[in-house]
C-alpha cells in the first residue's frame, strides 16, 4: 500500500543518561507524534537477530524475546531522546537498549492499544509509538545499536517496526512546525458527520464480469459514468474514493504533466471530472486515491526526483479540479519515506490544497505509526471490523492525533477484481454489523467500505443488496 517515521518529542527530559542503566521497572510513557528531525531505525535494516523471529511486511514478529541489532552511521553528534514504535499484548515484556556497547537503558513495554480488540489474524495488531524514558548520547560516525527484548512468558509477542531517535536541539523547529499545521489544517467536522462512504478500486487491472479485458483506454472511454452514479446513490455513500492509478501508472484524464512522464497513460476523456459532476448532483464528494510509491517512482528515483515528481503530478490534478475533489488518499508511505527521508511534507501539504483549502488529505502508513503530521485524517487501513472509536481525534493506535477514519474491504482482502471469467467473491460483511459498526462510529469518523467493481464500472447484486439495507438505516 515506511520511511523514515519521526517522533514528534512533546516534552523534553532535563537529564541525560549516559553511562547509565534504568530500572527495569521504568515504564514507556505517553504516545508521541511524528516529526522530520529523526535518526529511524528500521526493522528491516537490522544487521544481527536472534530468538524466534519472523519478518512480515515491514516488521519483525518476535516470540519470547530476542536481539535485535543496529549499525548505524550518525552524522551529528548530540543527545537523542527515544522512541519505539511496537505492538505487544503482553504486561511482562521489557526492551534493553544498548549503545555502543557500554551504555544501555532497560525499560517495561506498556501494552499497546488501538483498533483491534485482540489478535486474531497476522494484520490485527496496535502498532503505537512511544516514548522511551531518558536520552542518549550518539557520537558522529559508526554506532552499534541493540535492543534486547526479554519476557517472562515464552509465547508472548513482540512486534517491533523501529526504533527512533530525535534530536534534543531539533524540539524548538518541531514545535514551530506543528503551529504552523495547525494554522493550515481545514476542519474535519463535516468529513466526521458522514456517516460512511465506498471505496472503489477500478484500475487498469480491472476484470469484466464476463468476456475479454478492455485495454485501460477503451475502458475509460466506455464508461457509464450515469450508471456508476446511479449505483453509488444506491449504496447511501456519502463521498467516493476513487483508485486514479494502482499497480499501475495510468490516470483517466487527459493531464500534460502526467503523459510527459508516463506516455500513453492518460486518456482523451476526462472521467475524473464526470464522475465529480455527476455525484455532485446528490451531494456525493470525491476523493481520489492515489499510489504515490507508483507514479513517484520511490525505489528507482533519488530524493530531489521524488519530489518533484509528487509536487508536479499532484499539483496538476490538485488545479484542475479544485473543489471537484473533496480529499486526496495517498498510499505507499511506510515505503516511500524510509526510502526519501528528506521529503518536505510541509511544502506537498500546501501543493496538495491549491484550489480548495479545505481539501482533506492522508497518508497511508498502513498498520505502523503515522509518517508526517503533515495530513488531514487517517488513512485506516484495517481490512475488518474492530472497535468503534471513542473519539473524533485518535488518541490511540498508529494514527494517534488525526481525524478518525476506518477503510474495512466488503468481500475479501483483495482491493480489486482482477480475474477473468469469474465471479466478485460473495460479501464477507453483513448489513446488520454494518449499520452498528457505523451507528457506533457516527459523528466521530466515517467508514469506508471498499466495494469490488468490474471493469464496466459495476458492483455485485449481493453487495448492492448489503449496501441498499445499509442506506434504510441511515436515510
Amino acid at each position: 500500500m515506511n520511511l523514515r517515521i519521526i517522533t514528534f518529542i512533546v516534552l523534553l527530559y532535563s537529564s541525560a543518561l549516559y553511562a547509565q542503566t534504568a530500572s527495569p521497572d521504568q515504564k514507556t510513557g505517553e504516545i508521541v507524534l511524528p516529526a522530520e528531525h529523526a535518526v529511524v531505525l528500521y526493522a528491516d535494516q537490522v544487521s544481527d537477530t536472534t530468538g524466534k523471529n519472523k519478518f512480515i511486511a515491514s516488521h519483525w514478529s518476535n516470540v519470547g524475546g530476542g536481539t535485535f541489532t543496529w549499525s548505524k552511521e550518525i552524522v551529528d553528534e548530540d543527545d537523542y531522546d527515544m522512541a519505539l514504535s511496537y505492538f505487544t499484548n503482553s504486561t511482562n515484556t521489557t526492551a534493553k537498549i544498548s549503545f555502543n556497547n557500554h551504555r544501555s537503558i532497560a525499560v517495561t513495554l506498556q501494552p499497546t492499544s488501538g483498533y483491534y480488540p485482540q489478535k486474531k489474524d497476522w494484520y490485527q495488531f496496535n502498532c503505537e509509538r512511544r516514548r522511551l524514558p531518558g536520552k542518549i548520547h550518539l557520537q558522529k560516525g559508526s554506532n552499534n545499536i541493540s535492543l534486547q527484548l526479554a519476557t517472562s512468558s515464552p509465547d508472548a509477542e513482540t512486534i517491533l517496526f523501529a526504533l527512533e531517535l530525535t534530536p534534543v536541539n531539533a524540539a524548538k523547529s518541531m514545535e514551530d512546525e506543528k503551529k504552523r499545521l495547525e494554522k493550515l489544517r481545514p476542519n474535519t467536522n463535516w468529513f466526521a458527520n458522514i456517516p460512511y462512504g465506498v471505496m472503489f478500486h477500478w484500475t487498469s487491472q480491472s476484470a469484466p464480469e464476463s468476456g475479454a479485458k478492455k485495454t485501460y483506454s477503451d475502458a475509460v472511454k466506455d464508461f457509464n459514468v450515469t450508471a456508476f452514479v446511479d449505483m453509488v446513490v444506491k449504496t447511501g455513500a456519502g463521498y467516493v474514493i476513487l483508485t486514479t492509478n494502482h499497480a499501475e501508472p495510468y490516470f483517466p484524464a487527459p493531464l500534460k504533466e502526467w503523459e510527459k512522464i508516463y506516455p500513453g497513460h492518460t486518456t482523451q476523456r476526462d472521467l475524473i471530472e464526470e464522475i465529480a459532476d455527476g455525484l455532485a448532483k446528490h451531494n456525493i464528494k470525491l476523493f481520489l486515491y492515489m499510489a504515490t510509491h507508483i507514479y513517484a517512482k520511490y525505489d528507482s528515483v533519488n530524493d530531489e526526483e521524488f519530489q518533484k515528481l509528487n509536487n508536479t503530478l499532484v499539483g496538476e490534478i490538485a488545479a484542475r479540479y479544485k473543489k471537484k475533489v473533496a480529499g486526496f488518499w495517498f498510499d505507499g508511505w511506510y515505503q516511500c519515506y524510509e526510502k526519501h527521508p528528506d521529503f518536505n511534507f510541509g511544502q506537498f501539504y500546501k501543493i496538495c490544497k491549491t484550489g480548495n483549502e479545505d481539501r482533506l488529505i492522508c497518508l497511508n502508513s498502513w498498520l505502523y505509526p503515522i509518517v508526517s503530521w503533515w495530513q488531514d485524517y487517517w488513512a485506516g487501513e484495517v481490512y475488518t471490523i474492530g472497535d468503534p472509536p471513542k473519539d473524533q481525534i485518535l488518541k490511540n493506535g498508529p494514527g494517534t492525533g488525526l481525524q478518525t477514519h476506518n477503510l474495512i474491504v466488503m468481500e475479501t482482502e483483495d482491493w480489486l477484481h482482477t480475474k477473468l471469467n469469474t465471479k466478485i467473491p460473495s460479501p464477507h460483511l453483513n448489513a446488520n454489523d454494518l449499520i452498528d459498526f457505523i451507528s457506533k462510529s457516527k459523528g466521530k469518523g466515517p467508514v469506508t467500505i471498499n466495494i469490488q467493481i468490474y471493469q464496466e464500472g459495476k458492483i455485485s447484486d449481493e453487495a448492492l443488496a448489503v449496501m441498499e439495507q445499509v442506506k434504510k438505516a441511515f436515510h
